[in-house]
């Protein structure tokens, strides 16, 4: 009888299995097969750059999320305490989704993206990351003002509060759009490492309606300085204004709108002290300045009270034509020899009442165009857009012209002054 019940139970173990399939070996454990089914499919893997719970992430990165097998279906990128998802883009076939929005600094986020495989197997993926905390703020200050009227030879001025790297500023000035109707053809040119000059190729035309768009934000200077904020500013030009200043004759012609309203004696910088030439826009008018002959001009006549050279008074009606104190403005004092002679310390001398109608007639920007002194405007002293050929002003950061108007529009031809 033992032998018997060891015999059935044998039979019994032996019997577990149905007929037409074979028990999985003793130890391997895995997904069974059972002939004529279809092979059971893997749901699908989704992949999320930034990786789950990653810090620092920088604020340009793009966010991707993609699939392997099957499609994505769903996927939301959150910012914390915002109950708006940004926007992001699907690729035709439903593999892969990108976001290429700037991110907002020390900003935790949350991705979360569903998928589904041809067999229908799902799978749910929950990603969060948290972004970097700037060090500094890139920081732009622009001249012309937003709402300003200026003059035809206006130049856009960006100053910013960092020094920008050589290998950085190409970048930096494709995320600067200048737009203007009527469009025109312009260009930028570095002076320093934090200040950059944008200029049309010729002057504005008047009535122009000018748009700056910096698109800063998530923009990267390196060494933690980034852009966290967008801006823009816009202005309009005003009538053409052009003021030509000629030594030889000693007079200035004002024109208006192409047209000669008026002529005017002056004086210009004697022997030793030349008025700079060439062509120069107004800065700004202000109606008064006390000018000084010290520290102005390093010399014992120049700096003692006295010197042949020395002077500490206000003067008015000033009208700045430079960064380093050339003005044109009221000299009653020079009045007997303006028209004939060369007497002031470089700037333009008028009369009292020739100098305040030009101080009521001007605007920043305006063109004023000065010829024979021998002394020729420079950077050195800040007024160096307008004497450089188009072609030169414009090759740098690796930009070269740029168009204000519609992509493909543009002609290049006869744009070098």
């Amino acid at each position: 009888m033992l032998i018997g019940g060891v015999a059935f139970g044998g039979l019994l173990l032996t019997s577990c299995a149905l007929p037409g399939t074979s028990a999985p070996p003793v130890g391997n454990i895995g997904t069974v097969h059972v002939a004529g089914a279809p092979a059971v499919e893997a749901p699908p893997a989704i992949v999320v750059s930034p990786s789950n719970s990653a810090q620092g992430v920088a604020l340009d990165a793009p966010i991707m999320v993609t699939v392997s097998t099957g499609h994505l279906d769903t996927v939301s990128l959150s910012e914390a305490g915002s109950s708006n998802p940004l926007p992001g883009g699907m690729s035709p076939d439903g593999r892969s989704w990108q976001m290429n929005q700037p991110l907002d600094e020390g900003a935790h986020y949350t991705v979360v993206a569903t998928a589904t495989t041809t067999a229908g197997s799902t799978s749910t993926s929950t990603t969060t990351f948290v972004t970097t905390t700037a060090r500094s703020r890139l920081l732009t200050g622009m001249t012309p003002l937003d709402g300003a009227v200026v003059g035809v030879g206006e130049t856009i001025d960006l100053r910013f509060n960092v020094n920008i790297p050589v290998d950085v500023r190409a970048a930096l000035l494709q995320h600067i759009q200048v737009t203007s109707t009527p469009a025109v053809m312009g260009g930028w040119h570095w002076l320093t490492a934090n200040v950059v000059h944008f200029r049309p190729a010729t002057f504005w035309p008047a009535g122009t309606k000018v748009t700056v768009n910096a698109n800063l934000k998530g923009f990267g200077v390196g060494s933690g300085i980034w852009g966290l904020g967008d801006w823009s500013s816009s202005f309009t030009v005003g009538a053409k204004h052009v003021s030509l200043i000629n030594n030889r004759t000693h007079t200035m012609q004002i024109f208006n709108n192409d047209k000669l309203i008026a002529t005017y004696p002056v004086s210009l910088g004697k022997g030793g002290f030349a008025t700079i030439q060439g062509t120069l826009i107004v800065l700004y008018k202000t109606p008064v300045v006390v000018m000084k002959s010290c520290p102005t001009f390093h010399t014992p006549a120049a700096c003692i009270p006295g010197g042949a050279q020395y002077y500490d008074d206000p003067v008015y009606d000033d009208t700045a034509i430079s960064t380093s104190g050339y003005f044109i403005h009221a000299a009653p004092w020079s009045v007997g020899s303006q028209g004939r002679a060369d007497v002031s310390h470089g700037c333009v001398n008028l009369s009292i009442a020739r100098a305040v109608m030009y101080y009521n007639f001007n605007i920043p920007g305006d063109v004023v165009q000065i010829s024979n002194t021998g002394y020729n405007a420079s950077y050195s002293d800040g007024e160096g857009d307008w004497q450089l050929s188009f072609a030169a002003f414009s090759n740098t950061a690796g930009l070269g012209p740029v168009w204000t108007g519609p992509v493909g529009l543009s002609s290049l031809a006869g744009q070098d002054s």
